[in-house]
């Protein structure tokens, strides 16, 4: 009976060190994990690591309670990830004054990585830009401003300021960045002067989808009809653009673009991210790559993502959105009349 009692004690003693010494190395691996990663030579890792950090609003501080503001900037700027499609080049002739009908194509693909929404949108003139109505004091929903503007189709626009506030700490989206230009009329603009140029996505009054660096002057010189702000040019005369530096080190994350075919179809993507069960996102390089491939443009941008990266249709917010809160408050949005 004694030896027993002693095998028992014995047995506990044993598990209580094995519990133990499980604890500290879950302990000691979640303490020197980014130490590890930040510091050792796993440079793409180190990339997306702080690129994912450092586009989120709330999170920031995986990168900053380890790392200086120099060192950050250091390792963003050092991107070389590799387009595997730079040799590719779509035809960049775009037929914009051809016959175009009213339908929108959904078109849906995933991967072990990341789930997407494609819309593929026949008339080029359908697609419009729509603003917060409460513009300075706070944004609205994606679908709030589609329902605004009786659009079948959207998806999240520009840049904006989102000031954060005690009652909604995901910030008001109630004030733009950049140019808004909605039915051939300047609603917006922080530029300091018709000169100043901003990086845009723009549709021109024959249907023309234009990505680049433009000024308030040239914009209206070109007739353009619809802007909104952001930025990397992802695609341009049918080819895709570098995205060296703080371009391409963006990590992983929601995305969202716009972009055009050759027959004038207008393509909107949004990729679904932050979700580990799930889809995780992708970067701004895997973004150009799908815009190229299966979105088969000759033009195309990076519009607002993370958070914000939501897809409407048919009276439905239809992908998954990474914001626990629901659909983010917006400056402004893409539509589809």
């Amino acid at each position: 009976m004694e030896n027993k009692r002693k095998r028992r004690k014995g047995n506990k003693k044993k598990w209580k060190t094995i519990v133990a010494f499980l604890v500290f190395e879950l302990v000691f691996t979640a303490v020197t994990a980014p130490f590890v990663l930040l510091y050792g030579p796993f440079d793409n890792a180190k990339r997306i690591y702080v690129g994912s950090a450092m586009t989120t609003m709330n999170h920031q501080y995986l990168a900053t309670t380890f790392l200086s503001k120099e060192r950050i900037n250091e390792i963003l700027n050092s991107s070389d990830e590799k387009n595997e499609n730079l040799g590719i080049k779509n035809n960049s002739v775009v037929e914009v004054n051809g016959k175009h009908d009213n339908t929108i194509d959904l078109y849906k693909f995933e991967n072990s990585k990341y789930n997407g929404h494609m819309l593929v949108i026949k008339d080029p003139k359908r697609v419009k830009v729509a603003y917060t109505k409460y513009m300075y004091k706070k944004g609205e929903t994606t679908s709030e401003m589609a329902v605004d503007n009786n659009a079948v189709a959207a998806v999240n626009g520009g840049a904006f300021v989102d000031t954060s506030s005690n009652s909604n700490w995901t910030g008001n989206g109630g004030t733009p960045t950049g140019i808004i230009i909605s039915n051939g009329k300047v609603v917006f603009s922080d530029l300091k002067t018709e000169n100043t140029k901003t990086e845009c996505m723009a549709i021109t009054k024959e249907g023309k989808m234009l990505a680049g660096n433009y000024s308030t002057k040239q914009l209206k010189k070109l007739n353009v009809q619809e802007a909104v702000s952001f930025k990397p040019v992802l695609i341009k005369d049918g080819e895709p653009t570098p995205l060296g530096g703080a371009n391409g080190a963006r990590g992983i994350a929601p995305r969202t673009a716009i972009g055009q075919r050759a027959d004038g179809s207008i393509v909107l993507m949004v990729i679904d991210g932050r979700n580990f069960v799930g889809s995780i996102g992708c970067t701004m390089t895997e973004l150009q790559s799908l815009m190229l491939t299966k979105g088969n443009c000759v033009t195309a941008i990076n519009l607002d993502g993370g958070k914000s990266s939501t897809m409407y249709l048919n009276g439905e917010v239809i992908n998954d959105v990474s914001n626990g809160l629901g659909e983010r408050y917006i400056a402004s949005s893409i539509v589809v009349k």
